[in-house]
């Protein structure tokens, strides 16, 4: 097996996989990246502390639900629907210029709803300093709608591989939210709400940019009978994301009552959304590959694609284990209040976004088929068993409940999901490789995490652990691709 893989790399134009990883990895990773020089900024004694970070965790998951609304699972769609329209011009341009009208559309009227409905809205919350609803929650949809605009049109660019425009619109969207939400913050209010309205602001320079780009490009169109196949397929992914959503943001909800500890999980979570990114930006330089090779027949490019997703969980394995330490080191260092316990979370939570690179290869072949109607059967399950144990945990153990429900429910998914996949839309890829050694860093992480409680261990201790046996795995089980591909580097 290991041979077939490395010839089928043969094939593969390792220099460019690699080059690709690289370039969309770090840009799409850098609006995160920058968020490192936001939060110690904004973070202190005479600043915003671990109650502030709090409510940003709400206004995120808000923003957040927001994003998946406007977007409707059209960054999957324009993904797989640009094979079928690229070859024809003014197919491409409606397709691409029906599917932002939709998104623009959307917000809109999520817009109207934050205005009429702000007073009710608050009342859902008891903290006082959320319940003014209708002085923030119109920045948190104009937040939620740019994210979307700039995503979709993102996926778009790196299908079509334009690599310039994936990493100008990358830099520059985390340069304007960045250095708006400074100067939000620190121009307008030290609170919360001016690091909100600073990020609706930047991501509006960005997104209205790419609008109006799009629409020269393309044209204003919004043809109905296209947009009736491209709902059809993605309605489901749609209600999968929105469970994703319930999954990845519904712990803050079970822990608000107490907002410092809620602000110090977050925190974590802050940086773990920085290894989802690079993780996605992975996704942009594999995903395209694997759809090709799956078009031009999957038993005829069957070693390649077992290649590149071997490689995928490789490289995103790799990169989670080179930044728990250093993450740890820099929350230590740059944070002066309650939020540096934060650095002791890193290392499981670090680990178990490894589950959504697991999630990705099993889904492609499902989604290349249009078989999106399982995600949603088997995310709903999930998310009744995420909730269930959140509700009973986290009240009692804090954001300990939080981080058991994810992990949980999470595997959970990826047994549920590699068994329907290999049903439905089967694909023979290296199991070792891509199933258990990665669910072995969860349970590996889990187990450290519980010895360093119970024992009241150095949490640095545990996470040199974890990162030895994610090395140490990654050595063993890719020793001859690690050697093949050091052969033709050096």
């Amino acid at each position: 097996m290991l041979e077939t893989s490395i010839d089928s790399g043969r094939m593969i134009n390792l220099r460019e996989h690699f080059k690709l990883s690289a370039v969309y990895t770090f840009f799409a990773a850098f609006p995160a990246l920058l968020q490192l020089i936001v939060y110690p900024a904004i973070e202190g004694e005479a600043r915003l502390g671990a109650a502030d970070f709090g409510y940003l965790a709400i206004t995120e998951a808000i923003i957040s639900v927001v994003f998946l609304i406007c977007t409707f699972g059209m960054g999957t769609s324009i993904a797989r629907f640009y094979y079928d329209h690229r070859e024809k011009a003014s197919g491409y341009g409606y397709l691409v210029s029906s599917i932002l009208t939709g998104i623009i559309g959307r917000g809109m009227l999520l817009l109207g709803v934050a205005l009429l409905m702000a007073p009710q809205i608050g009342q859902l919350f008891s903290q006082p300093e959320l319940q003014d609803f209708g002085r923030y929650g119109p920045s948190l949809v104009i937040a939620g709608l740019n994210r979307s605009v700039i995503s979709t049109l993102l996926v778009l660019y790196r299908n079509e591989k334009r690599v310039k425009a994936f990493v100008i619109v990358s830099f520059f969207s985390g340069i304007f939210r960045s250095g708006f939400q400074l100067a939000g913050v620190f121009l307008y209010d030290l609170s919360f709400i001016g690091y909100v309205y600073g990020t609706a602001l930047g991501g509006a320079v960005m997104a209205i940019a790419l609008a109006v780009y799009t629409y020269t490009s393309c044209g204003i169109h919004y043809k109905r009978p296209l947009l009736k196949a491209l709902h059809r397929f993605a309605l489901p992914l749609f209600l999968t994301e929105f469970i994703y959503w319930g999954l990845l943001f519904g712990d803050r909800f079970f822990l608000l009552n107490n907002p410092e500890e809620l602000g110090i999980y977050d925190n974590a979570m802050k940086f773990a959304i920085g290894v989802q990114m690079i993780i996605q930006g992975l996704t942009a330089a594999s995903q395209p590959e694997v759809y090709r090779y799956m078009k031009e027949g999957i038993k005829k490019r069957e070693d390649e694609i077992r290649t590149v997703l071997s490689l995928f969980i490789a490289e995103a394995a790799g990169i989670i284990s080179l930044a728990i330490l250093p993450v740890m080191l820099f929350i230590s260092t740059f944070y002066e209040t309650e939020l540096t316990l934060s650095a002791g979370l890193v290392g499981i939570i670090f680990a178990r976004f490894l589950l959504r690179a697991q999630y990705q290869v099993f889904s492609w072949p499902l989604l290349f088929r249009k078989k999106t109607g399982v995600f949603f059967l088997i995310n709903s399950l999930v998310l009744v068993i995420n909730l269930s144990i959140n509700w009973f945990l986290t009240p009692r153990i804090g954001y300990y409940g939080a981080v058991t429900a994810f992990i949980a429910a999470f595997v959970i998914q990826i047994v549920l999901l590699r068994a329907v996949q290999h049903r439905k839309a089967p694909v023979k890829y290296n199991t070792m490789k891509v199933f258990w050694f990665p669910l072995s860093i969860i349970m590996v992480a889990a187990l450290l995490e519980a010895v360093k409680v119970l024992l009241s261990l150095n949490p640095y201790l545990t996470a040199v652990a974890l990162v030895l046996y994610i090395w140490g795995g990654l050595a063993i089980i890719y020793r001859n691709e690690i050697q093949w591909v050091l052969s033709r580097i050096i």
